[in-house]
């Protein structure tokens, strides 16, 4: 069994991971990473395409650039809809914020290792239901003909 120390190393490194993949995503080349790009939506709310909105506000000026995955890394426009340090804040408050649903919705290895690090504070739950070969003798007629229940303790175990 590992360590505390070797968990608590790989963790860090974890959550070191988890940050810098959280930056790159975030700060991407893609439509949707661009502080300028609106979402079109369909008749269903679908989302269909991106569009620049830079000088939006100025109509006759404004082209209405449709910006598919292609444009962002050549737009001379293009600007990140976060910084580098909004993007650490987020994942740094999933990751701290001690909820083991979220943080496992989100980061699944991370959360593993902050299970292990917290320990057994609590009490396992006891079982919901007894053990079918302990309470053998106490099944009724009608499950026991369904489900034969041997004791397998007398018997020699086969040899092969």
């Amino acid at each position: 069994m590992k360590s505390e120390g070797a968990i608590k190393h790989k963790l860090k490194q974890v959550r070191h991971r988890l940050t810098q993949k959280a930056v790159r995503n975030a700060r991407s080349h893609k439509p949707c990473n661009c502080k300028h790009s609106g979402m079109v939506r369909g008749s269903a709310s679908d989302e269909l395409f991106y569009v620049c909105l830079l000088h939006a506000n100025k109509p006759k000026e404004w082209d209405g650039t449709i910006c598919d995955p292609s444009i962002p890394a050549k737009c001379p426009f293009f600007m990140p809809f976060k910084t580098k340090e909004e993007v650490e804040a987020e994942v740094w408050e999933i990751l701290s914020s001690g909820d083991m649903g979220k943080i496992a919705s989100h980061y699944p290895d991370a959360a593993a290792l902050l299970w292990v690090l917290s320990g057994t504070d609590i009490d396992p739950p006891e079982e919901p239901f007894p053990d079918i070969f302990e309470v053998g003798e106490t099944l009724t007629k009608d499950f026991q003909n369904e489900v034969p229940v041997s004791n397998t303790k007398d018997k020699p175990s086969p040899k092969k």
